[in-house]
């Protein structure tokens, strides 16, 4: 469908040049001087648009692929917000999601508006799993300018692990974000008991792990809120 008539904003950080540019946008949003928005997630974070009624999210289950295991919990939120967006003061909100996962739980929750089900239906998917709050994650992601070099060293961190029935370690693999800035990023994950102390074997692990040759790091995360 075309809208030849229609007054069009794209809202992306990667084209807003400042601050005071964004307000002036988010301002003629507001004042009804724009009559379609293509937006990233910007859009969806706490912005009030009174004269929106109707939103559209294409690829809607894109970040449900993200290996993160948070992704369900950050989706639904994600898309609950910004579906709240419309319909807030005038006329009637409507929002339509494009999915290849109509069957989802956090499709479905969406769908139903029922976040009670969502929370029933995630819960149990991390009990299964041994996911927080059930249990205790910790991330090490190694980056570097060479692909197979930081690819390597990452392998050889995965093996020098200290092996006991209390932890597992998985990976290494490619982040969700595998190049960032000229850098390859590779994962490890550390999944223990809720009670373990994880902190003391991630210090004991990193004491004895391979030393790092040029531009190779490795950043350490015990508890992390996201895994891209």
């Amino acid at each position: 469908m075309l809208f030849p008539d229609s007054r069009i904003m794209v809202l992306s950080s990667d084209l807003i040049a400042s601050i005071e540019r964004m307000r002036e946008e988010f301002l003629a949003i507001e004042q009804g001087r724009v009559d379609i928005v293509i937006g990233t997630q910007l859009v969806a974070k706490g912005h009030h648009f009174p004269k929106l009624n109707l939103v559209g999210v294409v690829d809607a289950d894109l970040g449900l692929g993200s290996g993160d295991p948070r992704a369900a919990e950050r989706t639904f939120q994600l898309l609950h917000q910004v579906i709240g967006r419309a319909g807030r003061e005038e006329g009637r909100g409507m929002g339509y999601l494009q999915t290849h996962q109509p069957e989802h739980p956090v499709m479905k929750a969406l769908i139903a508006q029922d976040r009670e089900a969502f929370y029933d239906s995630e819960i149990a998917v991390r009990e299964r799993a041994a996911y927080p709050p059930f249990g205790r994650l910790a991330s090490l992601l190694v980056t570097g300018a060479d692909k197979h070099a930081t690819e390597a060293f990452a392998r050889k961190l995965a093996a020098s692990a200290p092996l006991t029935e209390e932890v597992r370690v998985l990976g290494p693999a490619e982040a969700p974000l595998a190049v960032v800035r000229g850098r390859h990023r590779f994962r490890l994950m550390v999944k223990s008991a809720r009670n373990f102390d994880l902190s003391a074997y991630m210090r004991a692990w990193l004491e004895q792990a391979p030393k790092r040759k040029g531009d190779i790091k490795l950043d350490v995360d015990v508890d992390p809120q996201s895994f891209l």
